[in-house]
């Protein structure tokens, strides 16, 4: 009966803000847990979800307003889709005598018949590089230039739409891991935080009191200022903000 009495005691304002964290941390938790159930990789700034079918495995997600899809199917050929254009199939093929320096995973890649990159690839989850027989970078990942090596070639010569050569090869070899978004860490460092406004919005007196204990000698009976409860107003606001904001991080960001 007690809580249920400073509920009604308390203003419209301060109810929807706690309404808006309590909502924020049960629709958290619950999207936190459904996001890093869904696996793929990452490819430029973007998370390609995998789904299985039979020996195939498909990446797919949105890049730049359209269906974007790897398909990798047994003996490492790769293929690639955007919107509606088609590319490969790819095959990374190791070749120890490629690789530029020693300890490096020396490749070629293939389009068909035609030998489109002899060196090496070194790479991670969510990151991957190739570097050619001379030791230049020639293609990443998350970061694809204009120059040689930079894109795919399809039959027709260079297209800006092609895939990642890097992401080629590493799908090929089954070298570049499997991410998501979603982190539990950040999930509970926001969560912390809202429950912390939460008691802050529900206990405004209690943190008045708290506030002022070490500076004069009665705390009890004093009174806050206008000044202070329009700064503790904009407290509450920013905190929920803030709190918001790193939620949308956490289900947005790819680990």
């Amino acid at each position: 009966m007690g809580v249920l009495k400073k509920w009604r005691e308390m203003s419209w304002f301060r109810r929807v803000l706690v309404a808006l964290l309590a909502g924020m941390i049960l629709g958290g938790g619950i999207a936190t847990t459904v996001v890093t159930g869904r696996e793929g990789i990452k490819y430029q700034d973007t998370l390609l979800l995998l789904t299985r079918e039979g020996e195939a495995c498909r990446y797919t997600g949105r890049l730049d307003g359209e269906r974007a899809e790897f398909t990798v199917r047994p003996g490492g050929l790769v293929e690639y889709r955007w919107g509606e254009e088609a590319y490969g199939p790819y095959q990374g093929v190791e070749d120890p005598s490629a690789a530029p320096e020693k300890g490096m995973t020396g490749l070629e890649i293939r389009l068909g018949d035609e030998n489109i990159f002899r060196g090496a690839y070194s790479g991670a989850v969510g990151w991957a590089m190739l570097q050619d027989e001379s030791g230049k970078i020639t293609d990443m990942l998350d970061l694809i230039s204009d120059g040689p090596g930079g894109r795919a070639y399809s039959a027709g010569g260079r297209d800006r739409h092609g895939p990642s050569l890097a992401a080629v090869a590493g799908l090929g070899m089954d070298r570049l891991g499997l991410t998501h978004r979603g982190n539990l860490g950040l999930y509970l460092l926001a969560t912390a935080l809202a429950a912390v406004t939460i008691f802050m919005v529900c206990c405004p007196e209690l943190m008045f009191r708290w506030n002022i204990m070490w500076d004069i000698r009665n705390p009890e009976k004093a009174e806050p200022s206008d000044w202070y409860l329009f700064s503790e107003r904009v407290t509450w606001i920013a905190c929920t903000g803030l709190a918001a904001y790193l939620y949308w991080i956490n289900l947005t960001g790819i680990n």
